[in-house]
């Protein structure tokens, strides 16, 4: 092991300190010297600076040898034969690694010699594995970077599918809120036009948050088949037979990962303002109506994707005025203040601004519950108003 170490002695006077060298090679050690202005200490292993009767010149090699050694680790030695206390404390500020007195026994510098060399070697390591965690994280940082670009497509894709505005529609209005608690997510909706007198909507939410939500979303999305047309014919399919029919799909697909999804699905005549709904293991809309207590509309349906099963519609006549909600299951963690998270608060807030335009009422009940919110979850909610 000794052979392969290399030992620059830099010369600070013409003279050669030969009992250096030779008590180094004598050990071992490639010895290489070199005048210390003009010396290149890279790539040695021990760096001996002999101050003997030289102690300022050989002090100003030392200062000189660390500032070009810069980043590179190479044990500095410094000879001298002063034993003043300062003499030491100058060579360590001169940037020596050890300090060396006059006399010594030879053995006492290969055993200094043989300690710097294991500093040497110590610092090599943790240089090489320094390197190492560097170029891992140089990796770790493309990665990030194709996945944040994998992600940013994730997300216009997505974005994509949501409607870029609602119908307007005479004597209807809607509005949403639309927040996911990540790039992308499991909530989605949609909100369109089937022909003069009717509208379908809904609000979904694939359960578990990220990309492999985000794309059951698309699946879905696709799947929901509101209007059959026959040649110059068409019929719209109700919303009973559209969640039956999506459901067939989720289980005929066998997706891994038992892709659970809940929806409700609206039917709405905005001329005669009668709205049909069915869901599927969804939150309960939320009835507002112009005058009168607020109601849940509890109606049975199991979730998509789990068996074969009906998912009964219910029909109710609006009136003016009148407002119901779509929401999602983001919704369970939040609280106003002295109420119950869930649908507690989500009364409370809806009594509290029943009175506002839809668009309003629906902002409003996002703020107010998002104030108190812990959870960290995607939201949306969908409003639906009969307008005079």
């Amino acid at each position: 092991m000794a052979a392969k170490r290399k030992v620059l002695i830099c010369l600070t006077r013409a003279e050669a300190p030969t009992d250096l060298r030779q008590l180094l090679a004598g050990a071992g050690y490639t010895v290489a010297e070199q005048p210390f202005d003009v010396a290149d200490p890279a790539g040695h292993h021990l760096i001996v600076v002999e101050g003997c009767q030289h102690t300022e010149d050989a002090l100003n090699a030392c200062r000189q040898l660390r500032a070009r050694l810069d980043d590179h680790v190479v044990p500095i030695l410094f000879i001298f034969d002063d034993n003043r206390p300062e003499s030491r404390r100058a060579g360590f500020e001169a940037g020596a690694d050890a300090c060396l007195l006059r006399p010594f026994a030879p053995a006492e510098l290969l055993a200094q010699a043989a300690v710097l060399h294991r500093f040497k070697d110590t610092q090599d390591r943790l240089g090489e594995k320094s390197a190492e965690i560097q170029r891992a994280n140089k990796r770790l940082q493309q990665a990030h970077q194709q996945i944040d670009r994998e992600m940013e497509l994730a997300q216009r894709i997505q974005t994509s599918f949501l409607p870029q505005t609602l119908p307007n529609i005479s004597g209807s209005r809607f509005a949403v809120h639309y927040q996911l608690c990540g790039r992308v997510g499991g909530d989605f909706y949609d909100v369109f036009r089937l022909d003069e007198n009717h509208v379908g909507f809904f609000v979904a939410d694939a359960m578990g948050h990220g990309v492999p939500a985000s794309l059951l979303t698309i699946f879905v999305k696709k799947g929901v088949r509101a209007k059959e047309v026959f040649g110059k014919q068409y019929r719209l399919v109700p919303p009973g037979e559209v969640l039956e029919k999506l459901n067939a799909e989720l289980i005929e697909a066998q997706l891994s990962g038992h892709p659970f999804i809940t929806m409700a699905y609206g039917l709405l005549n905005h001329r005669d303002a009668t709205l049909e709904f069915a869901r599927a293991g969804h939150p309960y809309p939320l009835y507002v109506p112009q005058a009168g207590e607020l109601e849940l509309w509890r109606q049975h349906g199991l979730l998509l994707g789990v068996a074969d099963a009906y998912f009964p519609p219910l029909r109710r006549q609006l009136r003016p005025g009148d407002k119901v909600l779509f929401y999602t299951d983001g919704l369970d963690g939040m609280a106003v203040p002295d109420h119950a998270p869930g649908a507690p608060s989500l009364l409370a807030a809806a009594q509290r601004h029943r009175r506002l335009p839809v668009d309003e009422f629906v902002s409003r009940l996002a703020r107010d519950l998002r104030a108190g919110d812990s959870s960290v979850d995607d939201l949306t909610l969908l409003g639906l108003e009969i307008r005079a």
